[in-house]
């Protein structure tokens, strides 16, 4: 016999999360969530947490618009979470610096123009004042852009806070349920097969990362949406080597509260290949060494990767499907899950319950594959 449920989220990710604690908090009962694997198990996770709109988005226009506007709901989102989930995501205002070359760095100066008449916050540091806000980098630097605004978050506690907030509001979550197919009544997607259970539900939202092709395979949709495997080094240091993210050519470090040194991270489009390799490390590990010389000496913990969902043209895919009546995808973050997630959970409730969209998400919209 089905189960039913009034909504079902296929993707226990930071997007999925999100959507089921924000539908939860509008006052929907009946939200299930499932995943494949764990809570958190797949990109989110693997993450750096850098909420790094300023210092990564190519130029004006509306993904930037996105990057700025969830980047500021963190602010309202961190206190929330502290309250509700008992957990501190460790959102850290500390700001990001991106270091330039000797030589000069014309897309840094690029930047840095566009920024400025875009009325952001962002400075131009002499090496001198590189040196005096991080002795431990190296000294081969042309100065820096300093990008006070960016902050970042510790991505693992976020994910458990949100769970939890979702859960803490009578969201069902299941984890190691695998989709296998889904119900139709008419145009209308009803339910979902497992290999175990059928479900059915009023509205599915599939936040599956880069799974969505997988998906919308079953659903004879084409979803263009492409793994992109990020290896990561993580290294337990007796004291921070660094106080502020850092991006450098090739790759950033990012400090965690707990001594802890993110440094990441390769962009490999290699499958579903999970593979830590002995390439990466070595890449990896030069990195380190080419920002931070003094760490030479220093172990690394472990090393891990992640498969970030990469869509055709760079951008996220959400909104609803064309011609599947109450079916929402939301996915195709790629390298700014973490930063997008929440906002993007709360503006897909936003669609979901009928509520103005708070924010416009026509470029955005599957519409633009014929989806």
């Amino acid at each position: 016999m089905a189960k039913t449920a009034d909504i079902i989220i296929v993707g226990a990710g930071v997007v999925g999360c999100s959507v089921a604690y924000h539908l939860a908090r509008m006052g929907v009962k009946g939200i299930l969530v499932l995943d494949r694997g764990q809570i958190g198990g797949e990109a989110s996770t693997a993450a750096a947490g850098m909420l790094a709109p300023q210092c990564e988005a190519p130029g004006p226009g509306p993904f930037l618009d996105f990057c700025l506007a969830a980047r500021r709901y963190y602010e309202r989102l961190a206190p929330e979470l502290k309250e509700i989930a008992r957990t501190d995501i460790e959102y850290l205002d500390w700001g990001i610096l991106h270091l330039l070359d000797e030589e000069g760095d014309e897309a840094a100066e690029g930047r840095y123009r566009w920024q400025r008449e875009l009325g952001l916050t962002v400075e131009r540091l002499t090496p001198e004042e590189v040196f005096k806000l991080e002795p431990g980098l190296t000294k081969e630097v042309g100065g820096a852009l300093f990008f006070p605004d960016d902050h970042h978050v510790n991505n693992a506690e976020l994910i458990c806070a949100l769970a939890q907030a979702a859960r803490s509001h009578g969201v069902r979550i299941v984890e190691g349920c695998t989709v296998s197919g889904f119900i139709y009544d008419g145009d209308k997607v009803a339910g979902i097969r497992t290999p175990d259970e059928i479900f059915t539900a009023g509205y599915i939202v599939l936040c599956t990362g880069a799974w969505s092709w997988q998906l919308g395979v079953l659903l004879g949709r084409r979803i263009p949406v492409e793994p992109a495997r990020g290896q990561i080094l993580y290294a337990e240091l007796p004291e921070l080597p660094v106080r502020h993210p850092v991006w450098g050519k090739g790759g950033y470090v990012v400090p965690r509260l707990n001594g802890g040194l993110i440094v990441g991270s390769t962009v490999e489009y290699v499958g579903f290949d999970k593979s830590v390799t002995l390439d990466g490390i070595r890449r990896l590990s030069e990195l380190t060494l080419a920002l931070l010389p003094g760490l030479a000496e220093q172990p690394f913990t472990r090393a891990w990767a992640g498969l970030r969902p990469h869509a055709k043209d760079g951008l996220p895919l959400i909104g609803p499907l064309q011609g599947l009546d109450r079916l929402y995808i939301a996915t195709g973050h790629f390298r700014n899950g973490i930063l997008l997630g929440p906002l993007t959970g709360r503006l897909v409730a936003e669609m979901i319950v009928g509520e103005p969209v708070s924010f416009p998400l026509d470029a955005f919209s599957p519409g633009r594959f014929g989806l």
